[in-house]
């Protein structure tokens, strides 16, 4: 490589010998992948939903925005899940941001485009919404995206997919890509979502791709009602969602990604504390909680109607 640094990440020197040679033996995401599944419940969250929706203003909240606002959260204390490995070595991203994929219509003709999100250490679930939405907004629109700009005008010139593709995964590999055409890639992500419980679908184990540098896809399934057996011996309807995640286990190692997947179930648990920034709270005997007050316990009554 050209430089020791990139344009999106900071190369990480002071890896453990076990961690170098990771990349050696595992030189591709696809084969350095790890699967995880695991049923959420995420009754809370809908109820913290439902919660903000029937306040008297113009935000209209999906679980959607709980869930990416509480993957934001976890990348924030638990940065290792925000590395990538790009040729032999790994970084540390310099940004924060999710990518995933936006219907202009929802029909089966209606062409998909990608959005990508970038996100700060002060961002909460109120924000985190407002930056979606815009998102969805503007890849809704009839207007293309610099990325789209780019494939139509290659696609009118034989061979220009190739020889771009090439040229541009040279510059990667020597860390002098334009910093310009990485920011609007959405494949250069933190972390790549898949909401199929927007179709009603359940969730299927997606690959990483090697276009990019995404260590971590995540996928959402549909919401379905359950049973569950309360401490009583009294049975109660819950709303489960069922999720997937693949990612790169190069970038950290087991225990740090199961404490980061704990993480991130006990925010869905106690989804009010994703109204306050990353700093305002802090986790405390293996529960989060906030810095200016403990967030409502959640609530035991069922959501009539599920929006995600």
């Amino acid at each position: 490589m050209l430089f020791v640094d990139r344009p999106d990440g900071k190369r990480i020197k002071d890896l453990n010998p076990f961690q170098q040679v990771l990349p050696y033996v595992m030189p591709t995401r696809n084969g350095s992948a790890v699967y995880f599944s695991e049923d959420l419940d995420v009754e809370p969250a809908l109820d913290l939903v439902k919660k903000l929706n029937d306040e008297a203003n113009a935000r209209k909240y999906h679980l959607f925005h709980v869930i990416i606002a509480a993957l934001v959260q976890v990348l924030l204390k638990k940065d290792h899940l925000n590395r990538f490995i790009s040729g032999k070595a790994m970084y540390q991203r310099n940004y924060l941001s999710t990518s995933f994929i936006v219907k202009k219509k929802l029909t089966e003709d209606a062409r998909e485009t990608d959005a990508k999100v970038y996100f700060q250490n002060d961002d909460t679930l109120l924000t985190v919404q407002e930056k979606i939405d815009a998102a969805v907004a503007q890849a809704r629109s009839e207007e293309l995206t610099p990325d789209e700009k780019e494939m139509y005008v290659l696609s009118r010139i034989p061979g220009a997919y190739r020889v771009a593709t090439a040229i541009f995964k040279v510059l990667d590999r020597f860390n002098i890509a334009p910093p310009s055409m990485i920011r609007s890639d959405p494949l250069y992500t933190s972390i790549y979502v898949a909401n199929l419980a927007s179709i009603n679908l359940s969730t299927p184990y997606h690959h990483l791709y090697e276009w990019g540098n995404a260590s971590i896809f995540f996928v959402m399934g549909r919401v379905e009602r359950r049973k569950v057996l309360n401490e009583d011996g009294t049975e109660q309807e819950r709303h489960f969602m069922n999720i997937k995640v693949t990612l790169d286990e190069r970038i950290s190692e087991g225990l740090y990604f199961a404490r980061a997947i704990d993480l991130f179930r006990r925010m869905l648990n106690t989804p009010e504390i994703l109204l306050k920034t990353a700093d305002q709270w802090d986790v405390y005997h293996g529960r989060p909680t906030l810095k200016n007050g403990n967030g409502s316990p959640p609530s035991e009554d069922t959501t009539d109607q599920v929006v995600v």
